[in-house]
């Protein structure tokens, strides 16, 4: 299954973008989706459960930690197979950077696989990328303002949304 990758240009040094993306509860600040972001205290590395506006539930576990440059996860529900997801950080000079996340969605896996193709193609790759770029913008506010998001501000996401 082929990734899908947002990509912006964030105007703060690498290392303050890192220590944002890393701290707690930050995507209750910034993700335009998600309601409440909750660390698992029962696992080491990253690992936290994050409740989107509409109820959904995911978790999130790291598989790789590359300090001050990225993380990559297992994100998904219990009972679907985990999307493979990436986030990079890569610094421009000292006060901008570009953040890149990918997410390989391996959850279409619970479809026929005649179907899978097709469904990538039609639908889920545009609405992950739809997902992935109000994702980083919403993030590209939140840290260069200092400003929690407004989350009514960013269109609403069928897979998210109430």
């Amino acid at each position: 299954m082929k990734s899908i990758t947002s990509t912006q240009i964030i105007q703060v040094s690498a290392p303050t973008l890192w220590a944002a993306i890393t701290s707690d509860h930050h995507l209750e600040e910034c993700h335009p989706y998600i309601l409440r972001h909750t660390k698992n205290e029962a696992n080491q590395g990253l690992s936290d459960v994050i409740t989107y506006l509409n109820g959904v539930t995911f978790t999130r576990e790291s598989t790789a930690w590359f300090e001050g440059i990225g993380y990559d996860l297992k994100v998904g529900s219990k009972r679907e197979p985990k999307n493979e997801v990436a986030w990079r950080i890569e610094p421009l000079d000292s006060n901008s950077c570009k953040l890149s996340i990918s997410v390989t969605p391996l959850a279409v896996k619970k479809f026929p696989k005649l179907v899978r193709g097709l469904a990538f193609g039609l639908f889920v790759r545009r609405q992950v990328g739809l997902y992935l770029d109000a994702v980083i913008g919403g993030i590209k506010i939140w840290v260069e303002t200092g400003k929690a998001i407004d989350k009514t501000a960013f269109p609403r996401h069928p897979w998210f949304c109430d």
